[in-house]
């Protein structure tokens, strides 16, 4: 068996002395110098840093409107769901449909990229209010 000789400590290298020598220990930098080297470094993370924020929080405000849309179709797919289960039989097979190929229908809309419109919807009475009002 083969042993490896004993190294001493001037060959090994770590962070603080790099392999090949600590050259920039070497050069002839003024304390200035080091000073304003250290302050561009401390500038660059900080420019890093506040880009970083920056760009998450324009994602946040991204996937915010995107959450408020969502919501604000959703919210028109069951109005317009709704309408439709209030129109009776002979209407919905009018337009070409059942009552059970509401919901299907609906979605099938938002999937070709058409919303509903409910803003000129008329009221559709209730099923019970069919009986003679005495005046």
């Amino acid at each position: 068996m083969m042993t490896q000789p004993i190294q001493m400590f001037e060959n090994l290298t770590s962070e603080t002395s790099p392999a090949g020598g600590n050259d920039i220990a070497k050069t002839t930098m003024s304390f200035e110098d080091r000073k304003r080297l250290e302050l561009r470094a401390r500038y660059a993370r900080a420019e890093l840093v506040a880009d970083g924020l920056a760009d998450a929080l324009l994602w946040l405000g991204r996937q915010g409107s995107r959450l408020v849309a969502a919501i604000k179709t959703n919210f028109k797919l069951r109005a317009a769901e709704a309408q439709l289960i209030r129109m009776s039989d002979r209407e919905l097979a009018d337009i070409g449909l059942t009552r059970g190929d509401i919901p299907f229908a609906i979605r099938e809309s938002v999937a070709e990229g058409i919303v509903p419109e409910i803003a000129h919807a008329r009221a559709v009475p209730a099923a019970n209010e069919n009986l003679r009002r005495v005046a």
